[in-house]
């Protein structure tokens, strides 16, 4: 069961003092589709959106649902997925905190497209009516082309994780990946990257369109060539330039 935050908004209010007036200031900054929206539509935002905790393993379903959203991710990590028709889950990509999902709400498309989202740990998700968004996207043009532009980014790296499993083999998808997932998730350190570790050998093959033992023997070789090393805490991926 998905309990509600009682007494909690969209974002975080403080009050400042400016030429002598009170003004709220609402902190969006992590939201980058939401940068150049002005005090007015902020404020439609704060009151339309519903402040969640999801439990760790739980389930949102994004799509079919007879109210749809468009989800804004606070705190925690998210994978979200598709469920094929032979019932098995196609993870799409991880989001962290400032990301947001659902977006393909926004679109006139009635196809069921079977989407969830599971968190990874425990999460906070803001849920604001994908009405109330298309509504402020007819008339605020910076939002709608931030929104267009962070769906066209999301399209064009599902393409390019298609033609990698196109063109390259199953070392290559995998390493790719946790290229990808270091630089995303992680921090540098010395001739690389390291991230908490919280994806298991199933999520990999999952994202990576591989078997579960595919990932265990190539985690197993990375490691054994020194390009990778791991534990049950951290990942690190070394000398990105060199592989």
């Amino acid at each position: 069961m998905v309990h509600f935050i009682l007494m909690q908004k969209f974002f975080k209010m403080s009050t400042s003092t400016t030429n002598g007036l009170a003004t709220e200031q609402l902190l969006i900054k992590q939201y980058t589709v939401m940068e150049n929206l002005d005090r007015k539509d902020i404020l439609v935002l704060h009151h339309a959106g519903i402040v969640r905790r999801i439990h760790g393993k739980k389930v949102i379903h994004v799509s079919d649902v007879s109210i749809r959203y468009v989800y804004f991710l606070q705190k925690g990590l998210m994978k979200i997925s598709n469920i094929n028709d032979n019932g098995e889950e196609v993870i799409k990509y991880i989001l962290k905190p400032g990301n947001i999902f659902g977006e393909l709400n926004l679109l006139d498309n009635e196809e069921d497209r079977h989407e969830i989202a599971v968190a990874m740990e425990e999460c906070q998700v803001c849920f604001v009516p994908a009405e109330t968004v298309k509504e402020l996207m007819i008339t605020n043009s910076s939002l709608r082309k931030s929104i267009h532009h962070y769906i066209g980014k999301r399209i064009k790296r599902m393409e390019e994780r298609m033609f990698s499993l196109m063109l390259k083999d199953v070392n290559e998808r995998i390493l790719d990946f946790l290229k990808e997932f270091v630089s995303e998730f992680g921090h540098p350190v010395n001739g690389g990257y390291q991230a908490k570790n919280f994806l298991t050998h199933e999520d990999i093959a999952k994202i990576t369109k591989t078997s579960r033992q595919s990932v265990t023997t190539s985690l197993v070789y990375f490691k054994k060539m020194g390009w990778i090393d791991y534990d049950s805490q951290n990942l690190s991926v070394f000398n990105f330039q060199d592989r």
